[in-house]
């Protein structure tokens, strides 16, 4: 029952990773000046969906004696479930910058949001089981969390005006491609490191075992190799690297539903 109780709050967490993520990467991608407008104004608007699903979970995240029993901090709890109406609010006002022409106010307003959505997930990584909730891997396991799927989101999203423009060029793809290896490289790095702290110690003999070999083998390893052929392909048929992202959104989002999991339910960084 306590397990089934913080699934509300993972759905959250994922959706706001999405969220934040995706206006991360419009904001990388848009200082290129290559990307797309259209690729802008879907990824912003496919953003605030997002997050709106985020904040529509707000009333069924575990509170009080539920909670605990849950092993989750309530105090952090509280805490992200009021914020997430102001990173709900930044993103609408990002998504009506990405339909102006001012470059500056796009910028300013997706840095604001950005910066915003990830101190509010730092928030969260701060209600998970444990003695050291300010543990700075734990810290930083949502926002590049956030990274790794709102960028295979945005990867994905932008492959499609490849499809319609062949003429574009495949530089703001592979630069997507790229980031996505990155992010998925700094969270291989928090697995080892909770592997060595002993983090997942005894979890062979729970069914959560199934969770971490999804992380690490779906979420990690698969994704990063299908994206790495993503950004090969993109230099000779972009059509392809679409497909490759297509799939490695699947990963992604498998791994990072099940790093969330185990690290609400054991305080494991992954």
């Amino acid at each position: 029952m306590e397990a089934i109780a913080g699934l509300p709050l993972v759905l959250a967490v994922v959706f706001c990773e999405l969220a934040v993520g995706g206006a991360a990467f419009i904001l990388f991608l848009d200082r290129t000046q290559n990307a797309p407008g259209g690729f802008r104004k879907l990824t912003a608007g496919v953003d605030l969906v997002a997050i709106g699903c985020a904040a529509a979970l707000i009333p069924v995240l575990p509170r009080g004696e539920l909670a605990q029993r849950a092993g989750l901090q309530a105090g952090p709890l509280a805490s992200f479930g009021q914020a997430l109406p102001l990173v709900v609010g930044l993103l609408a006002l990002h998504a009506v910058a990405c339909f102006t022409p001012w470059r500056l106010l796009r910028d300013a307003a997706g840095a604001l949001a950005v910066l915003v959505g990830l101190a509010t997930l730092g928030v969260a990584a701060t209600a998970r089981p444990g003695q050291a909730p300010y543990d700075p891997f734990a810290l930083a396991a949502l926002p590049l969390g956030a990274l790794a799927l709102g960028g295979s989101n945005a990867a994905m999203l932008l492959g499609h005006w490849y499809l319609v423009t062949p003429k574009l060029s495949p530089a703001p793809l592979q630069r997507a491609a790229l980031a996505v290896i990155g992010a998925l490289a700094l969270q291989s790095v928090l697995v080892a490191v909770s592997v060595a702290r002993g983090e997942l110690a005894g979890i062979t003999q729970t069914a959560l075992w199934i969770a971490v070999a999804l992380r690490v083998g779906v979420g990690l390893l698969m994704a990063a190799g299908v994206a790495l052929g993503a950004w090969w392909t993109a230099r000779m048929n972009t059509q392809s690297s679409t497909g490759l992202l297509y799939v490695g959104l699947g990963c992604v989002l498998a791994g990072e539903v099940a790093a969330r999991v185990v690290f609400f339910l054991v305080g494991a960084a992954l």
